[in-house]
């Protein structure tokens, strides 16, 4: 369920915080959430986790802030614990599913099959309970346009279920129609598709990305440069660092000015928080950087990012195949 990752950078909505002037420990959690400070949402939800009238709200916030730490089996356990404790809770119901979707491929196959049943109930208990609520509606077509049959998939129920999204949010309808393009093999249609979006909202910085990410699936990086390039002077929110990492992609892939590549990515690495959602990871991005080093013929530093890849990640099949392929010393 690899679409997932693109699921995360471009449909997940931010919660929206009160208007209130004076937030409340739960409201200041949230905001901490959103920003990616994770250790002051902690200390807050530690504290109202023991109120009563607030325990289930501060184990939703929970199980976002553990899925955030890559802390996937205590995300599932407050999961759990808050649709106990908040029944008629779409958003319990919807960060729950999130976060056994987030173990289930961390997990052996057999137990991931167990969790599978549990996931799909509690998606759509979510909708039940709200049928407005667009990133449990995201989430459901992204599993169905992405996983195998035998799972549950079927891309002509994600298409039904796309329309009906459109009709609710544009935005997000948009983008999970051309993700069903993209993994239907149909990256022109989704060029076409988003472009005429773009033309309607061109300040949608998270569809841009997608645009190039899909012009990229084209191999055409000269195009998907020109998206990217505007996007570096976004301020606030993680725009301008994925807009960074797919310039240097750009770059590796079409096998063009590998050393403004080194540069991007030594400055996303430099820049990029610790946990951030939806943005490539740190391992990715030396993988890329290896990559650009190998094309310029930089061979030790290539297996040196290489190395790293592998220290963060060490089951990461490219980087290993990589290092592997690079020539001996």
């Amino acid at each position: 369920m690899g679409i997932f990752v693109i699921l995360l950078l471009v449909v997940a909505g931010a919660s929206p915080l009160p208007a209130s002037g004076n937030p409340t420990d739960l409201e200041r959690a949230r905001a901490f959430l959103e920003e990616g400070q994770l250790e002051q949402a902690a200390r807050l939800l530690s504290a109202t986790l023991r109120q009563p009238a607030s325990r289930g709200e501060s184990l939703v916030l929970l199980c976002r802030l553990a899925a955030a730490r890559g802390q996937h089996e205590q995300a599932v356990e407050y999961g759990k614990q808050a649709v106990e404790a908040l029944p008629a809770s779409a958003e319990a119901h919807y960060r729950y599913a999130v976060a056994l979707r987030n173990l289930m491929p961390r997990v052996g196959k057999l137990k991931a099959m167990g969790m599978l049943g549990t996931y799909k109930t509690t998606l759509a208990r979510a909708i039940e309970l709200d049928p407005q609520h667009l990133d449990a509606r995201a989430e459901e077509i992204g599993f169905l346009i992405s996983a195998p049959a035998i799972a549950g998939g079927s891309k002509e129920k994600g298409k039904a279920k796309i329309e009906e999204l459109l009709r609710l949010d544009v935005r997000r309808g948009t983008a999970m129609k051309a993700m069903l393009l993209r993994s239907a093999g149909e990256s022109e249609s989704a060029i076409t598709l988003l472009r005429d979006y773009l033309d309607r909202y061109p300040d949608d910085h998270d569809n841009r990305l997608l645009l190039a990410m899909t012009l990229q699936d084209a191999r055409r990086f000269r195009e998907a440069d020109a998206e990217l390039e505007p996007l570096l002077s976004v301020e606030g929110g993680a725009t301008a660092l994925s807009a960074a990492y797919q310039l240097a992609r750009c770059r590796v892939l079409g096998s063009y000015d590998q050393q403004r590549a080194v540069a991007l990515l030594t400055d996303y690495l430099q820049r990029r928080p610790e946990t951030s959602r939806g943005l490539p990871s740190r391992a990715a991005a030396y993988w890329r950087l290896g990559q650009a080093y190998q094309q310029l013929g930089e061979i030790d530093r290539a297996r040196e990012a290489f190395q790293q890849a592998l220290a963060l990640e060490p089951d990461n099949e490219d980087a290993a195949k990589a290092l592997k392929a690079l020539p001996k010393s």
